[in-house]
């Protein structure tokens, strides 16, 4: 009788290790996500359909480089090439599965520190979907949705969104086809 207890203790203890360390499907899910973004060198480049080559300023191309840090976690930039053929830094990143949540918590910050944004993303292997809040130096604020998805392993479409609290309703902003470039 001793060493069946043992036994059931011993089956008991193992299967609560192994249980507690297992990834749940939506995990997965985030990771396959990450995992696709990341790949072969992680860059992405997308054209501005709003360019217009007569203002200096404007932007044609815009650039997404992405690194997966783990299988949990990525951080990225993202840039724009203007009309000048100058590379400018816009953007930069971070997203991480958080398992207590099931959810990416994402953090965006612009380059010269005027504002940032915090959120959550939900994921399909081939889906993100990110709400956010943007935070301005001067106070103001910013309700913000992406849509991330991928129509093949090379190319992604993203749709974004500001929330107008006048209307109470969701603006799309701006659509872009992200192709991968060549490692």
């Amino acid at each position: 009788m001793r060493n069946l207890n043992i036994v059931i203790i011993a089956f008991f203890c193992c299967s609560t290790l192994v249980s507690g360390q297992t990834i749940d499907t939506i995990q997965k899910t985030h990771e396959q996500f990450f995992t696709k973004l990341a790949a072969n060198g992680g860059i992405w480049t997308a054209e501005n359909p709003a360019y217009d080559a007569a203002k200096d300023d404007d932007f044609k191309e815009f650039i997404l480089k992405v690194k997966q840090e783990d299988a949990l976690k990525i951080n990225a930039e993202i840039q724009g090439v203007n009309t000048k053929g100058d590379t400018l830094d816009f953007w930069t990143f971070s997203e991480f599965y958080a398992p207590h949540v099931k959810k990416n918590i994402f953090y965006q910050r612009s380059i010269d520190g005027q504002y940032y944004a915090v959120g959550e993303a939900t994921m399909t292997p081939n889906e993100r979907y990110c709400e956010m809040s943007f935070y301005y130096v001067g106070g103001e604020y910013q309700k913000h949705k992406d849509t991330h998805t991928f129509s093949s392993k090379d190319t992604m479409k993203s749709l974004s969104y500001d929330f107008d609290p006048e209307a109470s309703e969701w603006k799309l902003v701006s659509t872009f086809t992200w192709i991968r470039k060549a490692a």
